[in-house]
């Protein structure tokens, strides 16, 4: 079986208002009096309805949330609480240089926590108690294939249940907190990538377990480099002397300044390749690479005498090769 919670598309914190609405949008979807795609529709159906009859009744609700969504315990085992709170998804601009380096970083964090008036029973603390209705007074229920007693979701195997609700939670047993949660942000993070921090979710029900926060990177841009996975990407601008002649060209990287070798004759377009300067790598040691794609830098506004030098120097130079649309050159 599903969770109700999946099926209705809804968190477990979500009001009575919500159920309603989640339920009424799935009807009007999923309807056989709309809907005559088969059999597998009407099912569906089915199982959204179940889902609503439980989820919109306080009384249901309650055993069905105070009953945790994790294997059969032993028998005479404690309750753990009730059903394990929803994840905490929370996305987090870095910089470029912070996804490089990584970093600790103070997150504000809204998410519900148990509530304390009521320490997260759901139940007024003053409240008068009556015999609990799911078990008869008698505190374990018989349930699984193999039916075996299991202690009463609805009084935690107490027998009794208070019958008024807490008005600080409404009778849910979780309230909504704002806290700062550290988070180490390791290197190489990309926009899209999920860091997942155990235990920092929303709280569940009735004291049942925490989610997680699951933090989604969001990385600016840089004006210098561009990334492709691990790789960055630049361009490496070169003037016409030192396309022409070659030499040692001091490049910036992440990891200070590299000298690249430039070879004679360089030509616009050609890439560089600068081992272990690009990111660090999340799912691995290392770093990737740098490549840098040549760009030579034709000069304006020049006085007469560098036109002049320039058309000698045209004279001693082979011609350019005929390709394209450019005709050969006769001698």
């Amino acid at each position: 079986m599903r969770d109700y919670y999946t099926i209705l598309g809804i968190s477990i914190a979500a009001t009575p208002t919500q159920v309603r609405r989640a339920f009424q949008q799935l009807a009007r979807r999923y309807s056989p009096d709309v809907n005559l795609s088969g059999g597998d529709t009407r099912r569906l159906f089915e199982e959204i309805s179940q889902a609503y009859r439980v989820l919109s009744d306080p009384a249901a609700r309650s055993i069905y949330d105070r009953q945790a969504a994790a294997p059969a315990r032993p028998a005479g085992a404690e309750r753990r609480g009730g059903r394990r709170g929803d994840d905490l998804h929370l996305p987090v601009e870095l910089s470029f240089a912070q996804a490089a380096s990584g970093l600790d970083a103070d997150l504000p964090v809204e998410r519900l926590a148990p509530c304390a008036a009521c320490e997260a029973s759901g139940a007024r603390p003053d409240a008068a108690v009556a015999e609990c209705g799911h078990c008869g007074g008698a505190g374990t229920v018989w349930t699984g294939p193999a039916p075996r007693p299991e202690p009463c979701p609805a009084c935690d195997g107490r027998g009794q249940r208070a019958v008024d609700a807490c008005p600080s939670c409404r009778g849910r047993g979780v309230r909504p907190e704002r806290v700062t949660v550290g988070v180490r942000i390791p290197p190489g993070m990309d926009t899209g990538g999920q860091l997942r921090v155990p235990g920092e979710g929303h709280a569940g029900p009735f004291a049942g377990p925490r989610g997680d926060l699951v933090v989604i990177a969001r990385v600016h841009d840089d004006a210098r480099w561009s990334r492709k996975g691990d790789n960055l990407h630049g361009e490496l601008w070169l003037s016409m002397a030192e396309a022409v002649l070659g030499g040692r060209v001091a490049v910036e990287t992440l990891l200070g300044d590299v000298d690249v070798v430039v070879p004679p004759g360089t030509q616009g377009g050609q890439v560089f390749r600068v081992r272990g300067r690009g990111m660090p790598r999340l799912s691995a040691d290392g770093r990737g690479d740098l490549y840098l794609t040549a760009r030579v830098e034709v000069p304006r506004g020049l006085d007469a005498r560098t036109q002049e030098l320039l058309r000698e120097l045209a004279r001693l130079l082979p011609p350019a090769p005929a390709g394209g649309l450019r005709k050969a050159v006769r001698a």
